[in-house]
């Protein structure tokens, strides 16, 4: 009897291991990982809010998804080499430029997001609104980026 059990137990603990590998199966654990790259031309900024963004479509997130899902978003750093890295999203980091006539500039750059239906919007805001123009007075862009945004649902 205690044999039967066993091998009964088994079978089951077998059933449930490997459901989730038969397309056949409708499975409760769903992840993705999406690369979401911003380059340098394609930031916009906000007058309203002073900060930059970019708009990723993102069908993914479903209602379902939005309602039931969790996600996270990490900036990468050496994208595509053995040393590439993430930094969990929001972060700030801590900044200085000079400027034309050799004083410093000191501020926090913080990037955050936010998700919706459909849509993942990238934030960057410049503490104080240190925002800097060219030479011919056009806001400089930030420097291309590239984030990682894990869905699990």
């Amino acid at each position: 009897m205690k044999k039967y059990v066993f091998i009964c137990f088994l079978g089951i603990l077998g059933t449930l291991l490997s459901s989730c590998k038969d397309d056949s199966v409708q499975c409760n654990y769903h992840s993705d990982t999406l690369d979401l790259t911003v380059m340098h031309e394609d930031w916009q900024f906000d007058e309203e809010t002073q900060q930059f963004f970019y708009h990723f479509d993102v069908p993914e997130i479903t209602a379902k998804v939005y309602d039931n899902g969790n996600w996270s978003i990490g900036r990468e750093y050496n994208k595509g080499n053995k040393n590439a890295y993430q930094v969990a999203l929001p972060m700030s980091s801590y900044k200085a430029d000079t400027l034309s006539d050799k004083s410093v500039v000191y501020y926090t750059e913080h990037i955050d997001y936010r998700v919706g239906i459909g849509y993942v919007e990238i934030q960057l805001t410049n503490s104080d609104y240190a925002y800097f123009k060219d030479e011919k007075g056009y806001l400089i862009n930030p420097e291309d980026m590239y984030f990682r945004l894990q869905l699990i649902y």
